[in-house]
């Protein structure tokens, strides 16, 4: 079944850095991938994101975030990196329970005339409990652990070009 919605963790799966919630406004962007807060400490792209990115968008894949983070550091680098209008309504909420986000997330869709089958949604984090914990609340949502099934955000292509249905058509409001 070809894939409607991927789903990014931050920390650690979107960029390198592991808990933006600990980094200090404002963000400097340094170059196209990297920023760095008001200590100076670094927060880069992991390789392949902006390729995912704009590939995701070329193909309408929604594109959404799902990361326990505070809201206003993680928005802020995205921000600062250009990279906010990838995303449909990103959770980036302060606790750890992933399934709860991205329950929302997919009930918010719906609310829009989004409907989504669990099988149409990849989610990708470094952490195998959250991608656990997904499948559990919300279903068989596909899952990629970052670090573990991919080393480089192209390799998401990769997986869905492996599926001949990934040829993907837009995915619009009006759809039931």
């Amino acid at each position: 079944m070809a894939v409607r919605l991927v789903i990014l963790d931050l920390d650690r799966t979107l960029w390198d850095h592991h808990n933006a919630t600990e980094l200090r406004a404002p963000f400097t962007r340094i170059d196209e991938q990297t920023v760095a807060d008001a200590t100076g400490v670094h927060v880069t792209l992991q390789p392949g994101a902006r390729a995912l990115l704009d590939t995701l968008r070329e193909r309408r894949i929604l594109i959404s975030i799902a990361s326990w983070n505070q809201p206003a550091p993680a928005s802020a680098i995205l921000e600062t990196l250009g990279l906010r209008d990838y995303f449909v309504h990103p959770k980036v909420e302060f606790h750890p329970y992933k399934e709860r986000t991205v329950s929302d997330l997919v009930r918010e869709l719906s609310e829009e005339g989004v409907r989504l089958r669990p099988e149409e949604i990849l989610y990708v984090d470094d952490r195998a409990l959250h991608l656990r914990r997904v499948r559990r609340a919300v279903g068989p949502v596909q899952v990629l652990q970052a670090g573990v099934d991919i080393r480089d955000l192209r390799d998401v292509i990769g997986y869905l070009d492996r599926d001949p249905a990934s040829t993907h058509s837009p995915v619009t409001a009006e759809e039931g």
